[in-house]
């Protein structure tokens, strides 16, 4: 099975910087990064099997995704740049823990590990906006947030699992 054949056609026909564009960017992006892993699963099995399988890291970061958003609303950021950040940590947090993060935790110290990896994004994602806004167009500004902040998510993790396997 050729991945072309894994990945669900998306038909992507909607305004500039609207929610429903980041939302499929970001699921398109979750499906090219899953199909290697899952043996051609589609996507709600696999977003299903991502989020339970560490249930406390997946329900922290839902609730630190939702002060996000509750943390954001005095700051000038569109629907579809908040959506970006809701996505890096409700999503992308657990992903990176499940399948990259070497150390197991329960408990408290997952919740802990969650919350210290959500105030991470958010201020990589945070400053990273702020620097693109600065410097870059506009118009691009919280894409390249969003994709700087999940590269340093990623990068991050797969530094550490490859520093501790190799100690």
């Amino acid at each position: 099975m050729s991945t072309d054949d894994a990945l669900p056609s998306l038909h992507l026909e909607f305004e500039e910087n609207s929610l429903t564009q980041q939302i499929h960017r970001s699921v398109f992006l979750y499906t090219c990064i899953g199909v290697s892993m899952s043996n051609g699963a589609s996507i709600g099995i696999r977003l299903k099997e991502d989020l339970t399988e560490s249930f406390t890291v997946s329900a922290v970061s839902v609730l630190m995704a939702l002060l996000a958003l509750l943390a954001l609303y005095r700051i000038e950021l569109s629907v579809s740049e908040t959506g970006g950040l809701l996505l890096a940590i409700a999503v992308f947090i657990p992903y990176a823990y499940e399948q990259y993060w070497p150390i197991t935790y329960t408990g408290g110290a997952a919740v802990v590990w969650t919350v210290s990896a959500a105030l991470i994004t958010m201020g990589i994602f945070i400053g990273t906006y702020q620097l693109a806004r600065s410097s870059v167009s506009v118009q691009y500004d919280g894409e390249i947030a969003f994709l700087v902040t999940v590269a340093v998510q990623y990068g991050t993790a797969a530094i550490f699992m490859r520093v501790y396997q190799h100690s």
